[in-house]
């Protein structure tokens, strides 16, 4: 006998509001963090001059793939504040504050890629090679989380003045400054595709921490309009802020399962070649495909001579386990043992 119980309707309303009831904040507060944000998201000079540094820094600490210029940099970028900005005038109906951080940072996003540009034309083709610069080139759906949790908590900090230091660990972690230097850096290069993913890196570190400090702010109960008409405007403005967080999603899943995929099959290459060639030492792999073919190419150190039959066994090994035509390219770079006899 299959016994149902149901909960009032009552009930789960009270336990939804007991598990915000902490994040509640009052009016007085309220207000000096509306203050806060507004002021530091002001466009003013001084803005200005840090998101300009920030962007020379950045592009700079990138080109040299140097991750603690980087982290310098975005300690400098100020552009947290008017992501901030647009979420409490999100949940405020402020439409006035929304345009204006919108264009703040549509302003300081052109200011950063023209300087990015202008110094990836002088900088050397390998800038493009290193792992600060590639790690923004295909970003996952874990830089999502990582947004949507730093947004939140950025909010957090910042209503709560007892830890409002924190916010340099949420400045880096929702950085917009280092993506936008990669679209620039790849498109002085001539290359559209790294471009495009770190531009979708800064649009989903954009829209997450948008809606998830709108979250925050909404649950910590900040007034907002009084009027019927702003009312509908703050939820239509959340509702779509959702579809945007939702279509990001899709570009974020695809590019993780060929993560995934080319992570999974370097490692069936690894460890094939472990097998066929002992005592080598894999210092690269890569893997091209195109019309069902696989090119890989992997870079051993070995001390030895490879024999054709190694060759040929690690290609049919490959190609069985991979499903699909295999063309190895190895490069070995010989191991040279230097000692001096003893006499």
């Amino acid at each position: 006998m299959e016994i149902q119980v149901e909960i009032p309707k009552e009930k789960i309303k009270d336990g939804v509001e007991k598990f915000i009831d902490p994040f509640h904040i009052d009016n007085k507060r309220q207000e000096k963090v509306y203050d806060e944000i507004r002021e530091n998201a002001k466009a003013d000079f001084d803005f200005y001059v840090l998101t300009i540094f920030a962007g020379i820094i950045i592009t700079l600490g990138l080109v040299v793939n140097s991750s603690a210029v980087v982290i310098g940099g975005m300690l400098l970028a100020p552009l947290v504040w008017p992501m901030l900005s647009l979420s409490v005038a999100i949940v405020k109906g402020r439409s006035r504050l929304m345009q204006s951080s919108v264009f703040t940072l549509i302003k300081s996003t052109a200011i950063i890629f023209v300087i990015a540009l202008s110094l990836g034309f002088m900088s050397p083709d390998y800038a493009l090679q290193g792992s600060e610069f590639l790690s923004r080139t295909s970003p996952t759906i874990f830089e999502l989380f990582i947004a949507l949790a730093a947004g939140f908590v950025g909010a957090f900090v910042i209503t709560y003045p007892k830890i409002g230091a924190a916010i340099a660990g949420v400045v880096v972690a929702a950085a917009l400054v280092p993506p936008i230097a990669v679209m620039g850096l790849s498109v002085a290069h001539g290359n559209l595709g790294m471009a495009g993913g770190a531009f979708v890196l800064y649009l989903s570190n954009l829209i997450a921490v948008t809606f998830s400090a709108s979250i925050l702010f909404l649950v910590s109960r900040f007034k907002g309009p009084s009027s019927e008409k702003g009312q509908e405007q703050r939820k239509s403005n959340i509702r779509w802020t959702l579809v945007l967080l939702f279509v990001m999603t899709i570009p974020l899943f695809l590019i993780t399962s060929k993560v995934v995929k080319e992570n999974s099959q370097q490692n069936i290459v690894r460890d094939v070649a472990k097998v066929i060639i002992p005592g080598l030492n894999i210092t690269d792999v890569k893997i091209n495909e195109e019309n069902n073919i696989s090119t890989v190419n992997i870079t051993i150190q070995y001390s030895g001579d490879l024999t054709e039959k190694q060759i040929n066994e690690f290609k049919d090994i490959l190609s069985m386990k991979m499903d699909k035509i295999v063309v190895p390219r190895i490069t070995v770079v010989p191991i040279v043992e230097t000692w001096k006899r003893n006499e």
